[in-house]
Order: structure tokens, then sequence, then C-alpha cells
């Protein structure tokens, strides 16, 4: 995504359908007609918001009266370019569209924390072509209820589409919501880092729920996580996004309750790199404690102080261990740790990854605490430069590995194996 690029007049029209001849042919009054009587289309500038990035509640109450207006027919919110400051949350209503002018041309800060919310169930929303900046209000401020820039509750069929998320703590928050789309958006500068609060420096968080997609997004200087999903949020996909300059990780999902797996989640295509900065103790993508049946595949990862990809169980009961992974055609190179980390998982499959000029293992199957790992499979895999070995299985408890078809050459060792039970062919 280019975030220079203003939103086209042609590209706007079209997004605006029916309604496009009327803005074509002059000013856009406060409520034209489109597609018949059933859709309108709404200026804020005619329900009172100024754009001038004044303080004072006339941004926000005016894009509000917007927002009211459209709900009534399932219209679309125009908001044309300037800065607007929203001193409170605009609340979004269902089967309405929200569009500004282009990331270059329509900014919003949001002096208490957050744009954007709305009342459960709220569905069929869209919000477009939007800077979301951050800044605050001159004078103390109280704290806020919602703290995340768009935080939807229960919310359903949502997409987030041509964005620019920048200085911001926390960009996106979904709550139990479902069907949500974020695509073609940037994320930068996303800082904080607050106990308690795993939102704050994340471009994405997703609390529970299903369905979400997740593409060509770009996020840059994250200082916590670029998408977390959590609370059992499952059957989502997170495809084809650009991450550079991570301090924690770049995909995290993770459940921590036994009746609530996160499921079937697929981490494809994505692009991952620090660009061999100094920043330590790095994991590009982490599937933790009750995940299962995600699919890991096609992803390059590249110049980290850290671990490529780790699949991370519990070490004590052995009840919360991701299971039945699928890790499939991943490259793996310069990174300083290992590539991939199989620690106390079950039933995962690495095959046919490239894993070159790595700092420890380009697998590393162990064992912690009183659990273990059990019948991983790794084959077709093609090792190259690994220094302490390619594939290194450590610890009595890791059980019933299964290695065929790897190879390689320049590695400390082809395979270090110190597990129980394992299986393989020559390397």
């Amino acid at each position: 995504m280019n975030s220079s690029r203003p939103l086209s007049r042609r590209k706007l029209l079209a997004a605006l359908g029916a309604a496009g001849a009327v803005m074509a042919a002059g000013s856009l009054p406060s409520a034209v007609k489109a597609r018949g009587a059933e859709t309108l289309i709404h200026n804020v500038k005619e329900y009172g918001a100024l754009g001038q990035g004044s303080y004072g509640d006339t941004d926000s109450a005016g894009i509000q009266s917007a927002v009211h207006a459209a709900a009534q027919t399932g219209g679309i919110v125009y908001i044309p370019a300037g800065r607007y400051i929203l001193t409170k949350p605009v609340q979004l209503k269902s089967g309405i569209r929200i569009m500004g002018a282009g990331i270059s041309l329509t900014t919003l800060t949001a002096t208490a924390g957050c744009a954007f919310t709305s009342l459960p169930p709220a569905s069929d929303i869209e919000i477009a072509s939007l800077s979301f900046h951050g800044g605050s209000a001159p004078g103390p401020v109280a704290s806020p209820v919602e703290d995340s820039i768009i935080s939807l509750l229960q919310a359903s069929h949502v997409s987030i589409t041509d964005c620019r998320f920048f200085t911001l703590s926390s960009p996106v928050l979904l709550r139990n919501c479902h069907s949500c789309r974020v695509d073609h958006c940037d994320f930068e500068l996303i800082l904080g880092n607050i106990p308690g609060k795993p939102h704050y420096g994340t471009g994405i968080y997703c609390s529970g729920g299903e369905g979400h997609t997740f593409f060509r997004n770009t996020f840059k200087s994250v200082t916590n996580t670029a998408v977390y999903l959590d609370g059992g949020c499952s059957r989502s996909v997170i495809q084809s996004n650009d991450v550079t300059y991570i301090d924690q990780y770049a995909f995290l999902v993770q459940s921590d309750q036994a009746a609530e797996p996160a499921a079937r989640i697929d981490i494809i295509y994505n692009r991952i790199t620090n660009l061999d900065a100094a920043k330590s103790g790095i994991t590009a993508i982490l599937l933790k404690r009750n995940v299962s049946g995600c699919t890991v595949s096609h992803n390059e990862i590249t110049g980290l102080d850290g671990d490529g990809i780790r699949l991370e169980g519990d070490q004590e009961s052995g009840k919360l261990q991701p299971a039945d992974h699928t890790l499939h055609g991943n490259v793996l190179k310069g990174i300083k740790g290992n590539g991939v980390v199989i620690s106390n998982a079950v039933r995962a499959s690495v095959h046919g990854g490239t894993f070159r000029n790595l700092g420890a293992s380009g697998i590393h199957i162990e064992s912690r605490g009183e659990t273990g790992s059990r019948e991983t499979a790794a084959s077709g895999n093609l090792f190259s430069g690994c220094k302490t070995a390619g594939i290194r299985i450590s610890g009595k408890k890791s059980t019933g590995s299964l290695l065929f078809g790897n190879g390689g050459t320049g590695n400390g060792q082809n395979v270090l194996d110190e597990g129980t039970g394992t299986v393989k062919d020559s390397f």
C-alpha cells in the first residue's frame, strides 16, 4: 500500500456507486439519494464537522450526526479532506460505510484514545480511506472506557480497508467479533507495552470470535505484536502481510483455556524481517498452549535475533499443548536462533522448508518441565549452515519423532538426537 497516495476521484465515485454521478456534477449536499431511496451519502461537514484540526466536540458531534442519519437507510458517511479531532468516540451503526478522501487527505485524531466503537450486535460496517494519527487534547483527559482507535464488541461483517494507523497504542481491537476483514492497511509506530493490556503495542488484537481475514497489511515498528489472536479466536486467515521491525512477535495465536481452543488459523505467504536490527529475543510466529489444527505455510522469515516459528505448550500439566499443526514451505534464513521450535507440542508436521544460516538449529524438538513433544514429523526439508544442527531433538520426553527425506550441508551436525523412539532415515 502506498501511504502517500490519495483516494482518486474515479475510485471514490466508483465506490459510491450511482451517487457518484451526483458528486461529479458538483458539491455534495447533506443527503444525496443513491440507488433509489435505499441509500444516502452524508457529508460530515454538512452536519457540523469542520476538519480544521481544532479542539472541541464539533468534529465528533458532526460525524456522529452523519452516522445517525446514515443508519436510517444504510448509507455512506463521507469524511472529506481535513484533520478531524475526535474528543469522544463515534458510535457506529449497522449497515453504514465510513469513507474518507484518502489516507494522505483525511486524518482523524482521537484525543481520548478511541475513534470508532459500536454497541453489539452491530453488523455490515465498512471503514475505508482514512488515516488515524496519535494525539491528545490539551489539559487533563479522563481515563477512557475504550482505549483502542477502532474498538468493536460482538460485531460481524466489518471491513477496514485502505487505512493508515500511525503513532498509536492500540489501532484495532475486536472482542468476540465474527467475519471481520482488515486489508491493505498500514500500521506504523505502534507503541506501548503495559502488563495486563496485551492490545497495547499490538496492531490488531482479537479476543474470541472467528472467521477473520487480515490480508496485505504492512506493519512497521511494532512494540508488541502485529496480529494477536487470543481467547480462542479461530478459523481465521493471516495472509500476505509485510512485517518489519518488531519487538516481540509478528503473529501470536494463544489460548489459555482448555474449553476454548484456538483452532484452524492459516498463517500464509507473509514476509517478516527485522533487517538484522539489534533487538533480541524475537519470535516471528508463536502458537502457544491450547491451539490446534493451524497451517503455517510459505512464510519468509529473515534477519531476526531470535526464533522463526515456535509451537509452545504447557510445561506442567500437559493439558494445554499445541496440536496437529502443519508447517509447510517456509523459508527461514539469517536468524540467530532456531528456525522452528517444537516445545511440548504434539503431532506437528514440518515439511518442505528451507533453513539457511541459522545461529542454532533448523528444527529443534524439545521437552520442558513435566511434559514433552510427541510424534513430530519432519520431511523434505533443506538445511544449510545451521550452527548447531539441521534437526535437534533434546530431552527424553521428546518421543516418537519421524524424520525422513531431509537433506543439506554445512551444518554443525545433520541430526542431533537425544530423544526417545526416533525413527529416521539417512540425512
